[in-house]
């Protein structure tokens, strides 16, 4: 007894040191999860089946969590933001450890099918034995965890929980490390989007830095929003803008186009020319504005609004030009230049016009769009006279 638990200190020491040496330099938290659940298992340890469970700061999900089985490929799964999810996490060991803090352990033959919502599934795969370690991180983030489960008639022994013990600091520290870096990304990418996030990560954070995109641009601009605003609760205008933002972003989104700014009730975005191919940029926009048009029609007609949705767009092709300006501190990754200033400009005679689509002449002469031409205007602030086009 005395040489196995000699043998599994060593062994538990192996791996606090790969933790710390080699696994903080692996991005992928499944990755580690699953060589940490190999390793274990070539310690001699009947593991069999291994969970964590990764409080988020995300717009849509509260958590993630990885699962390890034996000769399987760790799984991923996000936890959305919901009843749902919150009566499924208080139903788990999860929710008892993060109240107590203690470890749950859950000799499954004595423990009733309903004392928990994964007791009956675990003892169908034939567990035995169930330990639930609730980690809390230094930034106070408490609803985290890793669970272990075996299916061997004897369970752990009070050496294999020893050694869990032994595990859990350098384990805690990695999973931090991972989870800290992911909120950063996804906190960057939700405010600022996902080019300007990579920017920023990559170290592009200097004011007065100006980097310029060949893209096609679309700003997309709700009508009678002023008056919406003045006449409606602000709960209602959420739901209402919420609803638009809805039917517009995922459109561009899904064809490559990435939204950069929420300007009131305006979307500024940008189909980024990658490869000197401008009839594909700008043909992508288009798709994607024809497709946020027909939603908005869509919800208009099929759903309970506090207010008819009624948006023009305008389209155009030039440099978006990325610049951080502010003061001190306080920076803004911000979208600026002529050409953004333009399409702006270009937007506000969507409604003077009553067109729900402009184009600008730049856009026009690379899209696969038959067009009629409406005239020369002038844009406030900005010299000469534009052709506008629209889609026939």
């Amino acid at each position: 007894m005395i040489e196995n638990n000699t043998r599994l200190n060593r062994k538990a020491g192996e791996i606090r040191d790969w933790l710390l040496e080699q696994a903080i330099f692996v991005e992928d938290l499944g990755e580690v999860l699953g060589t940490f659940c190999e390793r274990i298992v070539a310690s001699g340890v009947p593991l069999a089946r291994a969970t964590t469970i990764v409080q988020l700061l995300n717009a849509a999900s509260q958590a993630v969590g990885r699962e390890w089985r034996s000769g399987q490929p760790v799984v991923e799964r996000l936890y959305p933001i919901g009843t749902q999810s919150d009566r499924s996490y208080e139903r788990s060991p999860f929710a008892e450890a993060h109240r107590t803090g203690n470890w749950v352990i859950l000799r499954l033959a004595d423990t009733p099918d309903n004392a928990y919502g994964i007791v009956s599934e675990l003892k169908r795969a034939g567990y035995s034995h169930y330990v639930c370690i609730p980690l809390t991180f230094s930034n106070g983030r408490r609803r985290n965890g890793i669970t272990f489960a075996t299916q061997s008639p004897a369970g752990f022994s009070d050496a294999h929980m020893a050694y869990f013990q032994a595990l859990i600091p350098a384990l805690r520290a990695i999973m931090e490390i991972r989870a800290s870096e992911r909120v950063l990304n996804e906190i960057l990418q939700t405010y600022v989007g996902g080019d300007p996030h990579k920017r920023i990560l990559a170290g592009d954070i200097h004011r007065g830095t100006v980097t310029r995109i060949k893209s096609a641009i679309l700003y997309c601009d709700l009508r009678r929003y002023t008056t919406l605003a003045m006449t409606m609760p602000e709960e209602d205008i959420v739901d209402l803008l919420n609803r638009y933002f809805d039917c517009v972003v995922p459109e561009i989104e899904r064809r490559g186009g990435e939204v950069l700014k929420f300007i009131g009730d305006g979307i500024l975005a940008i189909f980024e020319n990658r490869d000197g191919d401008d009839r594909r940029v700008c043909d992508a926009a288009f798709a994607a504005t024809n497709a946020g048009l027909a939603g908005i029609a869509s919800v208009n007609t099929f759903d309970s609004l506090p207010a008819p949705l009624e948006a023009g767009i305008a389209l155009h092709y030039g440099d978006a030009a990325y610049g951080n300006v502010g003061s001190g501190q306080r920076l803004d990754f911000t979208v600026i230049g002529r050409d953004i200033n333009i399409t702006s400009r270009i937007a506000r005679l969507n409604g003077p016009l009553q067109r729900p689509i402009l184009m600008s002449q730049a856009f026009a002469d690379r899209a696969s769009v038959a067009q009629c031409a409406l005239g020369e205007f002038e844009f406030k602030g900005v010299p000469g006279k534009h052709a506008l086009l629209c889609p026939l």
